[in-house]
């Protein structure tokens, strides 16, 4: 690549036409910018770090399915460049970027400047990394781990993750104030825009974690560009979030566009406001269904009072009913006494000449006792006692019991 060297054939030292280390180096770096010329190279940031007037970037580029760079890369660009850049870039990003080579006397070191960067490319890999880390978070279950946790009818104990003194803290903050009700706020203050956003933020839920009394927790910040949501599209961040143990609320401030972040909070708001407000529209309905059911209390104790006097009455009427229940079964009972005193003997008598009666007729069924009153039996010649005249044949030798004896008679005539 390097046409023609710029410095003379080396040569043994001499004192007289030697070249002193700054004189070599201006050349080296002459050689360098007149040879390599201004191109465009892509590659995805491994380190970002803002550091006085600089910021610092390592691009690398990684072999298929490995986290073995290929080859990496150190670049800079001045920090009021990076503050006006039209699109936010972070650590894993994959960018294109134009380079100018150069080289850095006062360390003798190679450097390369970014002069550019291509915004369309750099936000079409955006949206590719974001899809990747959304599906990594639905693969490990994480998308909405945070979402099915329970939230808290009085969410009045709130830890707040934002820039402390910012629009948005103050929004947040004069919002609550002004509902009237009684919110406790442990405010924790972090980056909410730039490298240290995932870092500070993470901490802060790490430190809320501490807290035992807590309810819910907001993340919070104003708005700004689109591309400010690259720093809450961390997936680091989300997991940190999804596996908190109370619910992630979040609002930060963009009315389009939701981050990774608003997708695995447990409730997205728009804006720090919303927010806040989000947090009093809870509260208030708790307030209301209180009131209800103080009203609903009320009611029920004048319906309590209503049933308690009727169950009185009933109580009274069946006492009285019972007490006279209890009288007429008396005077049953003492007449039913008073009948079997007089009765028994009654019954004795009429017992008795039932008996009586009894006895007679079994007497007159006796067959001695019917001989004495005058009838006969007659038998045949077999002792067979007859009972009707068909049972008599002429010649038949008849037997005649009487009360007193028997007689022998012989059939001659029979009359039908």
């Amino acid at each position: 690549m390097f046409l023609k060297p710029l410095l003379p054939k080396a040569r043994m030292p001499d004192p007289q036409g030697s070249y002193s280390l700054s004189s070599y180096l201006q050349s080296v770096q002459r050689l360098v910018k007149s040879q390599i010329p201004q191109v465009w190279v892509y590659g995805t940031i491994a380190s970002l770090q803002e550091k006085g007037k600089m910021v610092y970037i390592t691009l690398a580029e990684y072999k298929d399915d490995s986290v073995e760079p290929k080859a990496t890369l150190g670049v800079t660009m001045f920090a009021t460049q990076y503050a006006n850049l039209p699109i936010q870039i972070a650590k894993d990003l994959k960018i294109k970027v134009l380079l100018e080579a150069d080289f850095y006397i006062p360390h003798g070191r190679f450097n390369c400047k970014i002069l550019d960067i291509d915004t369309a490319y750099t936000i079409g890999e955006i949206a590719i990394t974001r899809q990747k880390i959304w599906n990594q978070l639905v693969k490990e279950g994480l998308h909405r781990l945070n979402g099915n946790l329970p939230m808290p009818l009085l969410p009045l104990n709130v830890g707040l993750i934002t820039s402390e003194g910012s629009a948005a803290y103050n929004d947040f903050l004069s919002t609550v104030k002004a509902s009237g009700y009684a919110f406790n706020i442990t405010t924790i203050s972090a980056k909410m825009q730039g490298q240290n956003t995932e870092n500070d933020i993470i901490e802060a839920l790490g430190r809320l974690r501490e807290c035992n009394d807590l309810d819910v927790v907001c993340i919070i910040r104003g708005g700004g560009s689109k591309t400010d949501l690259v720093f809450f599209d961390s997936y680091a961040l989300c997991k940190a979030a999804a596996l908190f143990p109370l619910p992630v609320i979040t609002g930060i401030g963009h009315e389009i566009d939701e981050s990774l972040l608003d997708r695995v909070a447990h409730t997205y708001s728009i804006t720090p406001t919303d927010c806040a407000k989000f947090l009093i529209s809870r509260v208030d309905s708790a307030w209301q269904r209180l009131q209800t059911m103080s009203s609903d209390f009320e009611s029920l104790k004048l319906i309590f009072a209503r049933e308690r006097d009727k169950l009185s009455y009933k109580v009274m009427h069946i006492l009285n009913i019972s007490h006279n229940r209890f009288i007429q079964e008396k005077e049953k009972l003492f007449r039913n006494a008073q009948g079997l005193k007089r009765g028994v003997s009654k019954i004795l008598d009429y017992q008795a000449q039932a008996l009586e009666l009894l006895e007679e007729r079994v007497k007159s069924a006796n067959p001695d006792f019917q001989l004495k009153r005058g009838y006969t039996i007659t038998k045949n010649a077999n002792g067979k006692i007859l009972r009707s005249v068909n049972e008599l044949e002429a010649g038949s030798v008849l037997t005649t019991v009487f009360a007193d004896g028997e007689a022998k008679s012989l059939t001659t005539f029979i009359r039908k």
